[in-house]
């Protein structure tokens, strides 16, 4: 009778066991403030309205908007994640989740709680997954015109690549680091909340050069989609679930079969449910924002100017067509980031965590890791020098966008060879065992 107790005892404490990615089973230690991208190009000069509204947000515990006055005033930028771990876990091949916090762009932060971001990447660890909040470059490059403070649609798809380049920088990092982290290279999944989401979208289904758009390769250039970080490493994520995205163009969804949630409120006004224009309402949240030191600078009003996404509906619309296995989570009337609303929090949050379990009990995708060795090639400041860390001799040429050589010469460790004759434009710059540069001179 004792060893039929015992059996019984043992049998209903198996099955009230936890179980790995479902429950949580482990306390979480943060390491914050990871690098994962050094002396990354951004935008430097503020916006004196900006200013007035980081002040503003500063003395109200508010949010910080950041609007710069051009592109041509850069700076260079460390990029930054902080990661979770589940604490004295022993497993080694787990998967890792990055969270892409929401703000149009131009606000925002990894360690926002307001956008569930510190929830969720608390939340995923203590399950046992390696999660990661990650920081993006904020910023619209926006003009004072006519006594208002106006942001066009080339500006904003320029920041929007900006993130794009941000996130699958990020996702290098934490391929190329698997060993170190602990985490299976073929289980990397993105959380994107509002603008994270597009991000995360993008990372996936944007997965060739000749589908940036046009507006991030005009002067000054943004280069590539690949342009700084960890080389080498395959950049787009195995998964993703997108709070209320869109992508830029339906075409780049294609054949892809990655999974995919795509959970959207019907009603909302922000990144709408079928096509639009996004953030119809914020030149309003910007009035609301702009204390009376934003006007006594010239701005009484904003004019912002977005460009056309595609949301989850279009999304669900070709992946049905095409075939692709995917889930869905779309509420009738409900605005945008609709988990603030009634009990849709643990709703969100229950569809978000059983997507990811789903994951976890398929096979993972299978990557095969190219890393290459790092560039020693670096641009300087405005484009207007170039400098190499390691070689002697090394053959290099300059050409413009037509295939005209307009310099060339021979470079070595430690020299920089001046490109400041150059005309404005957009050119390529080739070092003998180097990646081409492509690049833009604006004066």
């Amino acid at each position: 009778m004792k060893k039929i107790a015992l059996f019984l005892a043992c049998a209903v404490a198996f099955a009230g066991a936890a179980e790995r990615y479902k429950d949580r089973m482990f306390d979480v230690e943060v390491k914050k403030n990871v690098t994962y991208a050094s002396k990354v190009k951004h935008l430097k000069t503020l916006n004196s309205i900006s200013t007035a509204l980081i002040t503003y947000a500063a003395l109200n515990d508010g949010m910080p908007v950041y609007l710069y006055d051009n592109e041509i005033d850069l700076t260079e930028v460390d990029l930054k994640m902080d990661i979770y771990k589940p604490k004295n876990d022993t497993e080694k091949n787990r998967p890792v989740v990055l969270v892409m916090h929401g703000g149009a762009f131009a606000a925002g932060a990894k360690d926002d709680t307001d956008q569930h971001t510190v929830t969720y990447c608390d939340s995923l660890a203590a399950r046992g997954y390696v999660t990661a909040a990650v920081q993006y470059r904020l910023g619209i490059t926006a003009v004072i015109k006519d006594k208002a403070l106006t942001i066009d649609s080339l500006d904003f798809s320029r920041t929007v690549y900006r993130g794009i380049q941000d996130v699958r920088a990020a996702v290098r990092y934490v391929r190329a680091h698997a060993d170190e982290l602990g985490i299976d290279p073929g289980r990397i999944y993105l959380i994107g909340n509002s603008a994270g989401a597009i991000l995360s979208l993008e990372n996936i289904y944007m997965d060739k050069e000749s589908e940036i758009p046009e507006a991030a390769k005009k002067s000054p250039d943004l280069g590539g989609l690949d342009a700084y970080g960890v080389a080498g490493a395959y950049s787009q994520a195995n998964a993703v679930a997108a709070l209320w995205g869109a992508v830029h163009d339906p075409k780049i969804i294609e054949d892809v079969k990655k999974p995919v949630l795509l959970v959207h409120g019907k009603a909302d006004s922000t990144v709408v449910w079928k096509t639009g224009r996004p953030l119809s309402n914020i030149a309003a949240v910007l009035e609301n924002l702009m204390p009376a030191a934003a006007a006594s600078v010239g701005a009484l009003a904003f004019h912002v100017a977005t460009p056309t996404l595609y949301g989850s509906y279009v999304i669900d619309s070709v992946l049905t067509a095409n075939n692709v296995e995917h889930e869905t989570y779309f509420v009738d009337g409900q605005p945008h980031e609709f988990y603030d609303y009634e009990d849709y929090d643990v709703k969100v949050q229950e569809k978000v965590f059983t997507f990811l379990y789903g994951l976890t009990q398929k096979p993972a995708e299978r990557i095969v890791l190219a890393l290459v060795k790092p560039s020693a090639l670096r641009m300087g400041e405005g484009n207007l020098s170039f400098t190499v860390s390691k070689g002697s001799n090394l053959a290099y040429a300059v050409t413009d966008l037509r295939g005209r050589m307009v310099k060339n010469g021979v470079v070595s460790a430690g020299e920089t060879v001046e490109l400041a004759g150059l005309e404005r434009g957009v050119y390529v710059l080739r070092v003998k065992g180097e990646r081409a540069i492509r690049f833009g001179i604006s004066r």
